[in-house]
């Protein structure tokens, strides 16, 4: 969306706030301004309503096939925040949603991506180091599909929930049309004695992150928003 129109739907939203007052004249004549500035811009309800959904990105791996801790950590986000989550050309994951919850689950995503990586590399380097390299990925990637499971009541506790909102869905169908694809992952089996270890491990593990150690005091402002 461009800075005008944004500014634009901006101005007719905050019109349509003002004619629900109790001031009779000041509603009407707020009615009136948000009415003449549709019809000028050719906007309709429905465009106006849409305006209040917003998108962010964040990077993950950029492979068409992401590890299945990958893609948890990506859903856990989605999922705490209540908003969509869909990868585009470039391999971004970009969340879709109402006010700042986009902004939010961005951060989130990319904060803890961020820690899991390191988290990963130092379960590996304690933990995995004797293991053949089949065998060291795929217990590693047991140990990170459950930290990406485990911190979900972090990512919830950054904002009050957010009811279902129908008009995400018009957003996506509006903005990127019908040709998603589905994401395919590559799955870690958690059979045998060792790999509940890794899982263990890795809950306890997820269960630890602190959340406010975030990007550039990105989590002071979003704990203002």
């Amino acid at each position: 969306m461009s800075d005008d129109r944004h500014v634009l739907l901006s101005k007719i939203r905050k019109c349509l706030a003002l004619a629900k007052s109790s001031n009779e004249h000041e509603a009407a004549a707020a009615l009136a301004k948000a009415r003449a500035l549709m019809d000028e811009h050719d906007l309709s309800m429905d465009d106006i309503a849409l305006s209040e959904i917003g998108e962010a990105k964040a990077k993950g791996t950029a492979t068409q096939r992401p590890p299945l801790w990958e893609t948890a950590l990506c859903m856990t986000v989605r999922h705490a925040l209540g908003c969509k989550v869909i990868i585009d050309a470039d391999l971004h994951r970009i969340y879709i949603g109402p006010g700042p919850v986009p902004e939010i689950a961005g951060f989130a995503f990319t904060v803890l991506f961020r820690q899991l990586k390191a988290a990963r590399q130092e379960y590996i380097r304690v933990h995995l180091k004797r293991c053949r390299p089949g065998r060291k990925r795929q217990r590693a990637d047991v140990f990170c599909e459950a930290w990406a499971r485990a911190v979900y009541s972090k990512v919830k506790a950054l904002m009050p929930p957010v009811a279902a909102n129908l008009l995400v869905d018009q957003y996506i169908a509006k903005r990127f049309g019908g040709d998603l694809a589905t994401v395919d992952n590559r799955s870690a089996s958690t059979k045998g004695g060792r790999l509940e270890n890794d899982y263990w491990r890795g809950h306890q593990a997820g269960r630890k992150v602190d959340l406010s150690k975030g990007v550039g005091g990105s989590a002071e402002r979003l704990q203002l928003a």
